[in-house]
């Protein structure tokens, strides 16, 4: 690319592992790193737009359905009102929306607070809690990107916003719960020393006030990332309940004496989440078997496992959460990567399962598993070729209803492969092609393998382009997610994480042998984007073509200087390890991007996705991983590093998301060969 990057050697030691970093100097903050990345960025944006495929895939993008709004969950019906996060009237920006008695109105334009601030970057909302009365709703807002926001509250009857703004990551399902009387609620919060704490909002002048509640490592694990509260019927008991990866009732409450106490026993270390059934009893997943049971526990002696009543047993099916709604459990659970929901009286007797389509997914019953109160039980589930459909499940007939029809898309096969990994587990993958068949084609694979994530069923939607243009896409479930339950997930983290690059491998080189692939190309985001960098720098003879977006480059030194990034290096620690303990040091430098760039090696081309405000996944780690693949590889293929300003981990602004989407498919179909030509989608 012809810019011109210096060799500043530094000699390092980390966890015991030595070596040399040419590119310290990239993880400063100088005006010389400044103009360095922006030159990177500058050069990337003018070879991705350059090409002849980013105008017509973007106007592909713009003319396909949004999956963002839907990704935030389902409409809450709360005092027979439904609530919801969609689109604003012009739908230019983000809208808090409400519907009664059939008549839709806007409580909160997220374009309208951006326009209020004055600093032009825009509001984002992630999760809405309605009050149990319905008078008022708990929002999540931040702006440009900003991994920390505020929670507000609006009056729903006037849409006035009160003066309230609860500080708050946002995402990562750390939701608020209200006192039944609706005088308040609960949100996680953290000590300057890293502790988890749970603060009580006050949003009535006569609410009774609760101080907050700081919790001991030994209670709450450091590698969590946040508490999400869950109120007990009458209000008596909070549970704190660890999220987003693992989820685990950990700490329970008592608002009437102001005691708290471990829920779980001293030496549990599985995961255990669910709903309250009464004041007395907690209804509860537990992964004590590795795909899951269900118990009910009583509160008083939750720590005492010989008190818990199994309720539903363990099977075949991975459980992944529980509701309770009209006196009856909904069970969402995983059957072979796809949506399994089953409806069970109280005491756990099956009244029946719900007739979803088969490969039907939901990000919101999935990986979502501690949802707000609702009256009903609304969900979006999707398939491969059918975009995310509204549902009402009836508990009595467990039947379902369609309320809004997803778009369908027609010509697209889908067929579920099994690869043989290095230690003889099967990996299953999901094969997506058009009309004219999935042999010998260029091939584009998608995996995560992390953080007991499953990686479930997608509606093709943003990926159209590319099978449109006559290519392959791959879904792939590696190693550390959690399709086949918690084992599936052990057995891909901290001293097993090589699992899943063999179990990468495994599937490319089964798309080679089937004669499904002619070429093959990887993209990754966020754990998926360390993937994506093993993929490029141990696998370079594999894939032509590589993208990582929002990655985990260097996992010797994942945050170095990012301020605020105490947290996520925690929740590093739980699936990678602690790069200083010397054990986990070794492992870690054995994979780890960066650190595996060898001078002499032809790498495959690499586009870099990376938001300019994400404290996770930050710009250096790029910077450093650019230059160093820039000066090492033999090929001629780009190394491109782009970072979007004011976005984070990601961004769901529809215009910004389709941009980038549109960049990276640009680069592959470059890299593969493919000529982009959008034809008419039928049914869409």
């Amino acid at each position: 690319m012809g810019i011109e990057t210096p060799r500043r050697p530094v000699d390092k030691t980390i966890g015991g592992v030595s070596f040399t970093d040419p590119y310290h100097w990239l993880g400063e903050d100088t005006d010389e790193v400044r103009r360095w990345q922006d030159e990177q960025v500058t050069a990337a944006v003018a070879a991705v737009r350059a090409s002849p495929h980013f105008e017509p895939v973007l106007k592909s993008l713009r003319d396909l359905p949004s999956s963002v709004d839907t990704a935030l969950g389902a409409r809450i019906v709360v005092a027979g009102s439904e609530f919801w996060i969609g689109r604003n009237g012009d739908g230019s920006a983000q809208a808090l929306r409400v519907s009664e008695g059939g008549v839709d109105r806007v409580l909160v334009d997220a374009g309208a607070m951006t326009e209020r601030r004055g600093d032009g970057r825009p509001t984002t909302f992630v999760y809405a809690i309605p009050s149990p009365d319905g008078r008022w709703v708990a929002f999540s807002h931040s702006a440009g990107g900003e991994p920390f926001g505020h929670y507000g509250v609006v009056e729903v009857e006037t849409g006035r916003l009160l003066e309230i703004a609860e500080p708050a990551m946002q995402g990562n399902m750390l939701r608020v719960d209200w006192l039944p009387d609706a005088t308040g609620f609960f949100l996680h919060g953290r000590t300057p020393e890293g502790k988890h704490a749970l603060r009580f909002a006050a949003v009535s002048d006569d609410a009774t006030k609760h101080p907050e509640a700081v919790f001991e490592f030994s209670d709450v694990s450091p590698t969590a990332l946040g508490l999400t509260p869950q109120i007990s019927p009458s209000g008596r008991f909070v549970l704190g309940v660890t999220v987003p990866h693992e989820y685990v009732g950990s700490v329970i409450g008592d608002l009437a004496t102001g005691q708290w106490r471990r829920f779980v026993p001293d030496d549990f270390t599985e995961e255990l989440y669910g709903a309250w059934l009464d004041d007395e009893t907690y209804l509860a997943i537990v992964t004590d078997e590795s795909r899951g049971r269900v118990v009910a526990i009583p509160v008083g002696t939750s720590t005492d496992r010989t008190t818990w009543r199994e309720i539903i047993p363990a099977g075949d099916r991975v459980l992944r959460s529980l509701d309770i709604v009209d006196d009856r459990i909904v069970l969402s659970a995983l059957k072979d990567v796809s949506l399994d929901l089953t409806v069970h009286a109280l005491d756990g007797t099956l009244l029946g399962t719900a007739p979803l389509p088969p490969a039907s997914a939901s990000f919101g019953l999935v990986l979502d598993r501690i949802r707000p109160k609702s009256e009903q039980f609304l969900f979006y589930a999707n398939t491969f070729t059918k975009a995310d459909t509204l549902y009402r499940l009836d508990l009595a007939e467990v039947s379902l209803e369609v309320l809004e029809e997803g778009s369908t898309l027609d010509g697209i096969t889908v067929e579920q492969y099994f690869a043989t990994s290095r230690d003889g587990t099967r990996i299953p993958y999901f094969v997506l092609a058009g009309p004219d068949g999935n042999r010998g084609k260029p091939t584009l694979v998608n995996a995560y393998g992390g953080f007991n994530i499953p990686w479930l069923p997608v509606f093709l939607g943003e990926n159209t382009p590319f099978v449109e243009a006559g290519g392959i896409y791959v879904r792939a479930n590696l190693r550390g997610g959690s399709e086949y339950g918690r084992d599936w997930y052990e057995a891909g983290r901290r001293q097993h994480k090589q699992n899943v690059f063999d179990d990468l491998h495994a599937v490319g080189a089964d798309l080679v042998s089937r004669g499904i692939a002619s070429a093959l190309a990887f993209h990754g985001a966020s754990n998926g984007g360390l993937v994506a960098g093993v993929a490029a720098t141990r696998q370079p003879e594999l894939w032509q073509a590589v993208v990582a977006q929002v990655p985990v480059l260097d996992v010797l030194e994942p945050l170095s200087g990012v301020a605020g990034a105490e947290a996520i290096l925690a929740v590093y620690a739980k699936d990678y390890g602690d790069p200083d303990d010397p054990a986990d040091a070794r492992v870690l430098a054995e994979y780890s991007p960066y650190h595996n760039i060898r001078p002499g090696v032809a790498y495959p081309a690499v586009l870099q996705v990376i938001g300019e405000r994400d404290i996770g996944c930050p710009p250096v780690q790029g910077r450093k991983f650019t230059a160093a693949l820039q000066y090492s590889s033999t090929s001629d293929r780009p190394v491109l590093l782009r970072v979007w300003k004011d976005v984070g981990h990601g961004s769901l602004d529809p215009v910004i998301a389709a941009e980038v989407r549109a960049e990276i498919l640009a680069f592959l179909l470059d890299q593969l060969g493919v000529t982009a030509h959008p034809t008419p989608r039928h049914g869409l």
